[in-house]
């Protein structure tokens, strides 16, 4: 977590560094080899998980690119997304009419933590540090639907190697009167070498009683709808509820389970929100 928050911040730093720039400093002749955008909200967002245990109350929302031509750019994505992937860099090497595509690095996982203990059992803390990853991705925009796939195969992880992180996911929107509605799909798939670093039970969990466990590759499944409504020119008006079915693989962890069993967790993630964002 801790990892994820120093990439959010010095994404978050760099991009609003650059938007008076890019909005009040630069002359318009000359602002041809620099676009971009920065979002920035706060409201309540309400989520179940079996992570942790329900979380609800006030929320900050993050999102934003910032592109400097030829080609190099920025991403932020922490909040009201439908792939959260956080803090990125890339270059944008190609496009056409209707696609882009972009050399980047993608946050492949993020961070995890098992903490447990009590009377007759010691104190165990394993933390996963989050993933990191380079990959190539497509965007296709045709009017109102986009679409988008990513395949990351090489990962900057210092415990394991040969991962694979791949997902696609599609987007359509509607404009009705001031209000644009939207509904998305999504899936993100995770190798085995990834999935068996996360959620395979260690000497140490299993020195106090839980039984072996080897995760193998999963699957998510990511569905969400949502809407927006222009308050003024730069404030926004967002609701969304998102839904993340998890594969087997993760929720068949023996930690997991117990933790589900223990606090009544969620088998899936949902989340909805309720934010008012302002755009750069």
């Amino acid at each position: 977590m801790k990892q994820q928050i120093t990439y959010g911040a010095l994404g978050c730093y760099l991009l609003a560094s650059l938007a008076p720039v890019f909005a009040n400093e630069v002359p318009a002749e000359e602002n041809e080899w620099l676009s971009g955008y920065l979002k920035v909200g706060y409201g309540y967002k309400s989520e179940t998980s079996p992570y942790h245990n329900k979380d609800t109350g006030g929320s900050l929302f993050i999102s934003g690119r910032y592109q400097l031509k030829p080609g190099f750019f920025i991403e932020v994505s922490h909040g009201a997304n439908e792939l959260n992937q956080g803090t990125n860099f890339g270059f944008n090497f190609w496009n056409s009419q209707h696609w882009s595509f972009d050399l980047l690095t993608v946050r492949g996982h993020g961070e995890n933590v098992y903490e447990f203990g009590g009377k007759n059992i010691p104190h165990i803390r394993e933390v996963k540090k989050s993933t990191n990853m380079l990959g190539l991705r497509a965007v296709g925009g045709f009017d109102r639907t986009t679409f988008q796939a990513t395949v990351a195969p090489y990962s900057f992880s210092d415990e394991y190697d040969g991962a694979l992180y791949a997902s696609v996911w599609g987007s359509q929107s509607w404009l009705i009167k001031n209000w644009e509605v939207y509904a998305s799909v999504g899936v993100e798939y995770r190798s085995r070498d990834m999935m068996d670093y996360y959620y395979s039970t260690s000497d140490a969990i299993e020195s106090i009683g839980f039984k072996h466990y080897q995760a193998d590759s999963g699957i998510n499944l990511i569905t969400q709808v949502g809407t927006s409504y222009p308050i003024s020119e730069n404030v926004l008006f967002e609701a969304y509820a998102r839904y993340t079915d998890l594969p087997d693989s993760i929720t068949d962890n023996p930690v997991m389970q117990l933790a589900a069993n223990r606090d009544d967790r969620a088998q899936g993630i949902t989340e909805f929100g309720v934010l008012v964002s302002y755009v750069f």
